[in-house]
């Protein structure tokens, strides 16, 4: 018996690696016998540094950056041959203070920066989990841009409440010769109703007016930038942070799930397994929107195999062809998340039932 583990992380509790080693060790009290491949993934948004470093066999390389509001953080990068893997989140993650008009994405660009001097100049950067909405001025003006405002006085570090204020631009110093893969998981605009400021900015703390004002900051933005990205699909993402880079230096916006599936060869490992085991923290509507255990679940039965849903909890959701669940009549939300470990692995089990 061939079986194949993809999670995503359970957020909250596990991560898509203890995940996998937690359903292996179930399986193996039911099988010992069983080949188990496990391999950890993501979507493009937290955890698919990690994920790509285990694909791909990477290094992890340390840097002091600045997070959304100023303070020195220390955050990673991963590395193999030309490429470095970057998570917008390690530098410019949502915080607990939620106060998006003073938070900048300038972490995210000085990551990018350290990994350019090091040689490193394929970018591949994970968007999601961001608590800042910019457009990617900070992470710019980070990598050389240089914006003005009304009186001609230079804009240092750019925040959410700086950018309907820009008047100038200048890209004459900015690092060049980047190669970008944008691993983005929405197709949010960026500016509009669609765009980053109306759909993204209130989760990061902004109330009505300040969602106006940020959306009038990308237009403003946009108009200074060298290419209008206004309309392109994904550019919203991360709080802007793809749109600023892409107008600049242009590259690919990819799936991550897509991006991570090309490096692992995934649909050739699902070919070869007789299961294939995935799930996630929360299993829901959403995940039939595009999340990670609804793909694993298409390319499953594309290839004509048995899919597992293994969940930290299920509802109004059907897809592959087993749901388990850690939350059931007798285990709530709280308790399953307080004991995934050994509720996962004892769930598990039921795989091969």
């Amino acid at each position: 018996m061939k079986i194949l583990i993809v999670p995503d992380s359970f957020k909250g509790s596990l991560t898509s690696e203890e995940v996998c080693e937690c359903i292996r060790d179930g399986i193996h009290e039911t099988d010992s016998g069983a080949e188990i491949t496990t391999l950890p993934f993501a979507d493009g948004g937290e955890g698919f540094a990690v994920s790509m470093a285990s694909i791909c066999k990477g290094n992890i390389l340390y840097t002091n950056v600045h997070n959304i509001y100023g303070r020195p953080v220390k955050a990673p990068i991963v590395t193999f041959g030309k490429t470095a893997v970057i998570e917008c989140a390690a530098a410019s993650g949502l915080l607990h203070r939620k106060d998006v008009m003073n938070a900048t994405s300038y972490g995210t660009g000085e990551l990018i920066k350290f990994a350019v001097s090091r040689s490193f100049s394929n970018i591949i950067l994970g968007l999601g989990g961001s608590g800042c909405c910019d457009g990617g001025a900070g992470a710019l003006a980070a990598l050389g841009a240089v914006f003005y405002d009304e009186n001609y006085t230079k804009i240092s570090i750019p925040k959410g409440k700086d950018i309907n204020y820009i008047f100038g631009l200048n890209l004459r110093n900015i690092v060049k010769d980047i190669n970008f893969i944008f691993a983005c998981d929405v197709e949010n605009e960026y500016c509009g109703k669609n765009g980053a400021a109306y759909v993204f900015a209130p989760q990061k703390g902004a109330n009505e007016k300040q969602v106006e004002e940020l959306d009038d900051g990308f237009k403003r933005l946009n108009a200074f930038l060298p290419n209008d990205i206004s309309r392109v699909k994904g550019t919203g993402a991360a709080g802007g942070i793809c749109g600023g880079l892409y107008s600049v230096y242009g590259g690919e916006i990819k799936s991550g799930f897509d991006i991570l599936a090309e490096y692992s060869l995934l649909e050739e490992k699902i070919k070869g397994a007789d299961i294939i085991v995935t799930g996630e923290g929360k299993t829901d509507a959403q995940t039939l929107m595009g999340k990670l255990p609804y793909k694993i679940s298409l390319l499953a039965k594309k290839h004509g195999k048995k899919c597992v849903i293994i969940s930290g909890s299920i509802d109004g959701a059907r897809l592959g062809d087993k749901m388990i669940s850690l939350v059931d009549e007798n285990t709530t939300v709280d308790e399953a998340i307080k004991n995934a470990p050994s509720l996962l692995r004892e769930k598990a089990k039921y795989i091969l039932q």
